[in-house]
């Protein structure tokens, strides 16, 4: 939940993304998937790690990993250590509006790794935004139609429940700013730890 929160945080960054009082409040939906592998060596002077899959569909195989030199701290890495690596997507949707005056379009990108002698870890968030108009809402099918910023028209099949209820609350004509969001995480876990 502390991963929806934070990506939620950065769906407000998004620019042109404001919600009104009397709107529907914005759906958020994600999901995150948790793989994680054990050190089994590291050579410094190659900048390489092998790497036994723990957990996932590779549990036990190995895979060398070459590690650029933007990789802080590698000298940190021991035998044994665990590398977790956590990739969660999230989409939202909420009501646009149009007196903002945003791009129908806007995209942000941000990337984060470890300070000076910390072990090492690394963050990349993209963000994309995508402002459409609703053309119409069947609630019986959920089911909604809009039409993107170039002109293509599209009909989607909503699933979730959250998203659901919020075409419920809306009216063709009206606009919506959809945000998808992908963060990927790694980070270097001491044996034991």
């Amino acid at each position: 939940m502390r991963i929806a929160v934070r990506l939620l945080g950065a769906i407000m960054l998004l620019p042109g993304l404001a919600f009104a009082q009397s709107d529907p409040p914005p759906a958020v939906v994600s999901t995150s998937v948790e793989r994680i592998a054990v050190v089994e060596s590291v050579n410094l002077s190659e900048r390489t790690v092998l790497l036994r899959g723990e957990s996932g569909a590779q549990t036990g195989a190995l895979a060398t990993v070459r590690v650029g030199p933007q990789v802080r701290n590698l000298n940190l890495v021991k035998p044994g250590d665990r590398v977790v690596i956590t990739v969660t997507e999230a989409i939202a949707a909420s009501v646009a509006r149009p007196e903002d005056g945003a791009s129908p379009t806007a995209s942000v990108e941000q990337a984060l790794r470890a300070a000076p002698g910390e072990r090492p870890a690394a963050s990349l968030n993209e963000g994309r935004r995508i402002r459409v108009r609703v053309d119409a809402v069947d609630t019986l099918q959920n089911t909604v139609s809009f039409t993107e910023p170039d002109g293509d028209r599209r009909t989607v099949r909503v699933q979730n429940p959250r998203m659901q209820q919020f075409i419920r609350g809306l009216q063709p004509g009206e606009e919506v700013d959809v945000v998808y969001l992908e963060n990927v995480s790694l980070r270097v876990v001491p044996a034991g730890g």
